[in-house]
Order: C-alpha cells, then sequence, then structure tokens
C-alpha cells in the first residue's frame, strides 16, 4: 500500500489548517477519504470565506469522508465544523508514562517476541475482531465491518511499515496478545496498537501482558511510553490509570460524511 500523502495548507489572519489525502482508509472505504490534521478558527466572515477553499478542494477529490480531531477546548472551532455537517464521534485520549526507569516491574512467565509472517494470518483474524471502541466503529454511518476490516489493514499494514514493529505474546503456547510499536526517539516509544485476544479477556491477563511490555522497554531503556485510547473504552482507561500512566488534556474527533455515503 502507498501511504504516502501531501499535507495541504490554508493560512490567513483568521484561518489555520493542515489537511490531506488518506490513501489507507480511501483504499478501506473505496471512496475518497480526507483529514484535517490541525484546525484554528476565528469566527468572522473572512474565515468562512477562506474555509471555501477547503471545501472546493473536497469537491475537486470527491471526498466521501472527513475525520478531524482538535483540542477539545476549541470551542469555536467545534460549533463551527458542527454547522459545516461535522458529528463529534468521541474524545480521544493519549494517555502516557515518562519515569518508567523508576517503575518496580516483575517479570511475568508470558513471553513476548517480535511476530514473523507466520503469525500474520492469527493476529490479523484477532485484529478484525476484538476491536469494538474505535472511531470508525462508534459512527453508526460506518458501522462495525468496516471498523474490523480497517484494523485488520492497520495490523497487516505495521508488517511493512520499516517504522513499526508488530509483537506477540505468546502464553501457553498459545498467542493472546499483540502490540503494534513505533519508536519516534531514542527513549520513548508508542504502542500504535493493542490487543487481548477476545477469549482471553476477563481472565487477569490484560494486565499482565502490559505490564509484560513494559518491562520489555525497561530492559531496552525507554523510559516514556504514549498510547491512543477512545473515550467510549472505559476498561482500557482503568487498565492504563491502574498502571501508573497519566492522561494529558483530550482531544475531540469529528467525522463528516457526504449524504451518498450514509446510504
Amino acid at each position: 500500500m502507498d501511504f504516502s500523502y501531501k499535507v495541504e495548507k490554508i493560512y490567513t489572519n483568521t484561518l489555520s489548517m493542515e489537511f490531506y489525502l488518506v490513501p489507507w482508509d480511501t483504499k478501506i472505504l473505496e471512496r475518497p477519504v480526507a483529514e484535517i490534521s490541525h484546525f484554528e478558527f476565528r469566527e468572522s466572515e473572512e474565515a468562512r470565506r477562506d474555509f471555501k477553499v477547503f471545501t472546493d478542494w473536497c469537491d475537486e477529490h470527491a471526498i466521501k469522508l472527513i475525520n478531524c480531531r482538535i483540542p477539545h477546548n476549541l470551542i469555536v472551532e467545534s460549533m463551527f465544523l458542527q454547522e459545516q455537517g461535522f458529528r463529534f464521534i468521541e474524545l480521544n485520549y493519549r494517555p502516557r508514562i515518562t519515569n518508567l526507569q523508576e517503575l518496580k516491574l516483575l517479570d511475568d512467565e508470558i513471553d513476548v517476541e517480535p511476530a514473523s509472517e507466520k503469525d500474520k494470518m492469527i493476529l490479523e483474524k484477532m485484529a478484525g475482531s476484538v476491536f469494538k471502541h474505535g472511531r470508525f466503529h462508534q459512527d453508526p454511518r460506518l458501522g462495525g465491518r468496516v471498523g474490523n476490516i480497517r484494523y485488520k489493514y492497520w495490523l497487516l499494514n505495521a508488517f511493512e511499515l520499516p517504522y513499526q514493529k508488530v509483537y506477540k505474546f505468546v502464553f501457553e503456547k498459545k498467542i493472546i496478545a499483540f502490540f503494534v510499536v513505533e519508536y519516534p526517539e531514542q527513549d520513548h516509544c508508542f504502542w500504535s496498537l493493542t490487543a487481548l485476544a477476545p477469549d482471553m479477556q476477563g481472565m487477569g491477563l490484560g494486565r499482565r501482558v502490559w505490564r509484560k511490555m513494559m518491562h520489555k522497554h525497561q530492559l531496552e531503556g525507554i523510559n516514556t511510553i504514549s498510547t491512543s485510547i477512545s473515550s467510549h473504552n472505559t476498561a482500557v482507561q482503568n487498565l492504563y490509570n491502574s498502571l501508573a500512566f497519566r492522561f494529558p488534556t483530550p482531544s475531540a474527533t469529528f467525522h463528516w460524511l457526504a449524504a451518498e455515503s450514509s446510504q
């Protein structure tokens, strides 16, 4: 899959925007998808005229879905987006821990190791069934089927991307979980995607798997771990709280869908 994209920009006295076509979601939905990666708006007629540059771009590219994530306290921006037909989907949290080396973490008999090509089928099936709280799942106009496909692609694409690593967790000779991990800085890792197999949940294994990964990162010299979770997933919020992660200010996620894309 082609992961390249070109960021378009609008910077005026009253509007600041960055946006781009999203090739991976476009492939999944088989319709052009865009993302607004930065948005600041000062209420005025000038700003509304400037925003038309973006809507004209969307018309030119026949955009069917737009994702926008902004700090939750940008109320003026939120109200403007909703006036334009955007709908609130979730709050997105970025829990992080910045003192990993100071924690006392015991090792666990659960094994963690890099996943290989032969593990793809098992992990793909897991990725396509375990997630229920992603923004695609929460938007009733898209639905769980599309959300499941998106997570399957997410996992499979991680095997191709040079900046991501896929780890599997093995317990009693069975793969029970996986993590997709990025290393943006020398002492910092980002958990891009994490999952515990559905049939392994409710057995106390989740906390053990997450602590095992934290212990692995300790041995790697990592001091900061960050990740991304939806406000709809209260169980995983409680898990991160129990592991001493802290929660910075969340972002609000909005979706805009063309009328025909919801039919």
